[in-house]
C-alpha cells in the first residue's frame, strides 16, 4: 500500500511514501517504483523478520532521518535458500542506487557466516550510501560485492563488540570471473574513480576490530574518516577458499585513535599496492598501537619456495603471489586456479608518507622481513605523479543531503 506519490509523466521520477516502515509496506512501495524514483520510509521503528530485495532498480531508498526511521535486523542468518541480509540490493548497471537517511540496528540472531545486515552487489558505478547510522550487534553492518563503484559517506557506525563494520570485495571486477582474478589481471590506476570510496564517516567501537576490511581483488579509498578503536585492514590471499587478496588501497587524511583497545597498527595491509599518507593516529588510556601503518605477508598456502604460483626467485618464495608491493599479472581462473604457474606480477610498490603516531612521524613497520623489503616493495616517501581523486566524491556534490518530501494533497495514485 502507498499513501502518497508524485508522478507527472511516465518519464519523470516519482516520490513514493510507504504506508509504514514495515518490511511489507516498504517492499510494496519499491515494487511500484521505477528507475529514478525515491521511496520514502516514514518515521518509526520496525523489525524486519525477512529479507527485502531490490532487484535491478536504480532508485533512492530514503528514511525520515537518522534515529527517526529505525530498521531492526530480525532476519534469520541461516544459509541458502534463506537470504540472511535484511536488505539485499542487486544494482542496475546504469543509474544511481542510493540508501540514505535512516538507522539500521542489529538484532539478536547470531550470524556465524558474517553476511551482514545490508548487502549491495552488481555492476553499478553509482552506488551511494549516506547519512545512515549502523549499530551492528551479531553481524557486520554493510557489504559491497561484485563490480561496484561509488561512495559511502557521512554515515555513523557504532558497536560494543569486536567486529568489522564494512566489507569491500571486487570478486567480479569488469564483470568477469570470480575470486578477484580479473581485478588482479587489470591495471589499477590510483587517484581515479575505479574504487569504492569511504569518506567523511565516523566509526566508533569500544571493543576493536576494523572500520573496513576486504579481499577478492577489492579496490578501496578510505579518506577523511574519524575512527575510534578501529582502523583500516585488508586480507591477502590467505583467506580460506580460492579468494585473492585486496588489489589496491588509498588511505589518507584520517584520524584514528585507540583508547580502550590494543592493536598492531591503525592501517594494516596483507597484500596489494596503494598509498597511505596524512593519517593521524594515537593511543591513550588502556589503548595501544605499535605503529600507524604496517605491511605483512599472510597466505593460506604459505609462500615458502614450494608454491608453483609464487615467483620463487629466493628461498623464501619471493615474489609471493599478491604480496605487498605486487600488482597486475596474468589472468588466472578456475578452482584450483590455472595456469598453474607464477602469473608474472608487476612490481607496484606501496608508498607511505606523513603519517604520525602520538604526534611523531611514524615510518612503515615491516612484519614480514623474509619477503617484503623497503625501497623495493614499499617506500617511506610520496608516490611520484600521484594525485588524489577529486574530493568530495562527485556523487556527494551531485546529490543533496536527504530531506523528507511533503506528501502532496488532492492526488490519488492507483494501487500497483
Amino acid at each position: 500500500m502507498l499513501v502518497a506519490g508524485v508522478l507527472s509523466t511516465a518519464a519523470e521520477a516519482a516520490v513514493r511514501t510507504a504506508a509504514s516502515c514495515s518490511r511489507t509496506d516498504v517492499q510494496s512501495a519499491i515494487n511500484a517504483a521505477g528507475d529514478g524514483d525515491t521511496v520514502v520510509i516514514p518515521a518509526g521503528t520496525c523489525t524486519w523478520p525477512t529479507n527485502l530485495t531490490i532487484d535491478g532498480k536504480s532508485i533512492t531508498l530514503q528514511g525520515a532521518g537518522i534515529d527517526s526511521t529505525i530498521l531492526v535486523d530480525g532476519v534469520s542468518k541461516g544459509n541458502f535458500p534463506n537470504i540472511p541480509q535484511m536488505l539485499l540490493w542487486r544494482t542496475k548497471n546504469v543509474g544511481v542506487s542510493r540508501l540514505t537517511g535512516l538507522t539500521v540496528q542489529g538484532g539478536s540472531i547470531p550470524d556465524a557466516y558474517n553476511k551482514g545486515s545490508v548487502w549491495f552487489e552488481g555492476n553499478s558505478k553509482q552506488v551511494r550510501v549516506d547519512h545512515v547510522k549502523f549499530t551492528p550487534t551479531q553481524t557486520s553492518a554493510l557489504h559491497f560485492h561484485g563490480n561496484l563503484q561509488g561512495v559511502l559517506d557521512h554515515c555513523q557506525f557504532q558497536e560494543n563488540h569486536f567486529g568489522v563494520f564494512v566489507y569491500v570485495h571486487h570478486e567480479s571486477w569488469n564483470d568477469q570471473g570470480d575470486f578477484g582474478d580479473s581485478s588482479w589481471a587489470s591495471p589499477a590506476p590510483l587517484g581515479t574513480p575505479q574504487a569504492m570510496f569511504i569518506e567523511d564517516n565516523v566509526f566508533d567501537s569500544s571493543a576493536g576490530g576494523a572500520a573496513v576490511d576486504g579481499w577478492s581483488g577489492g579496490r578501496v579509498v578510505f579518506r577523511n574518516n574519524t575512527a575510534r578503536n578501529v582502523g583500516f585492514s585488508n586480507h591477502g590471499t590467505e583467506t580460506s577458499g580460492r579468494w585473492r587478496g585486496q588489489r589496491t588501497f588509498e588511505v589518507y587524511n584520517n584520524t584514528m585513535t585507540y583508547d580502550s583497545f590494543s592493536w598492531g597498527a591503525a592501517v594494516n595491509t596483507r597484500g596489494g599496492t596503494g598509498v597511505v599518507f596524512n593519517n593521524t593516529t594515537a593511543f591513550s588510556g588502556t589503548g595501544w598501537l605499535s605503529s600507524a601503518f604496517d605491511v605483512n605477508e599472510f597466505r593460506q598456502r604459505f609462500c615458502d619456495g614450494s608454491n608453483i604460483w609464487d615467483g620463487n626467485q629466493l628461498p623464501s618464495g619471493y615474489p609471493c603471489l599478491d604480496q605487498a608491493g605486487r600488482g597486475q599479472g596474468g589472468l588466472m581462473s578456475g578452482d584450483p586456479p590455472t595456469p598453474q604457474a607464477w602469473p608474472k606480477q608487476a612490481v607496484e610498490p606501496i608508498y607511505a608518507w606523513n603519517n604520525t603516531l602520538n604526534g611523531l612521524p611514524d615510518p612503515v613497520a615491516n612484519g614480514s622481513l623474509q619477503v617484503i623489503a623497503p625501497n623495493r616493495d614499499f617506500f617511506d616517501t610520496s608516490k611520484p605523479g600521484y594525485t588524489p581523486y577529486v574530493y568530495p566524491h562527485p556523487l556527494v556534490t551531485g546529490q543533496a543531503a536527504p530531506t523528507v518530501p511533503s506528501a502532496p494533497t488532492n492526488l490519488r495514485i492507483p494501487s500497483p
